[in-house]
């Protein structure tokens, strides 16, 4: 879903993952250490996110998988 543009919050749209409650935790503590809100601070995490050649987070591979493998052979 695109992002909608929030008139009340100077062009701000909400951005609203579910995550384990640990890791919000995690993300709250962050955030307070470094005395920003959780948007501020998810932010930034986002734009120094390093990139490889296709655009997809160097670390991704890593986390979730290598996601292009490609089609199955048919076989029969």
């Amino acid at each position: 879903m695109p992002p909608v543009r929030d008139k009340k919050r100077h062009g701000l749209v909400r951005l609203s993952p579910m995550v384990p409650a640990d890791v919000h935790a995690q993300a709250y503590a962050n955030a307070k250490a470094a005395g920003v809100s959780m948007g501020r601070y998810i932010a930034e995490l986002i734009k120094r996110d390093q990139l490889n050649e296709d655009g997809a987070p160097v670390w991704a591979d890593e986390a979730f998988g290598e996601q292009d493998q490609g089609e199955l052979p048919l076989t029969g």
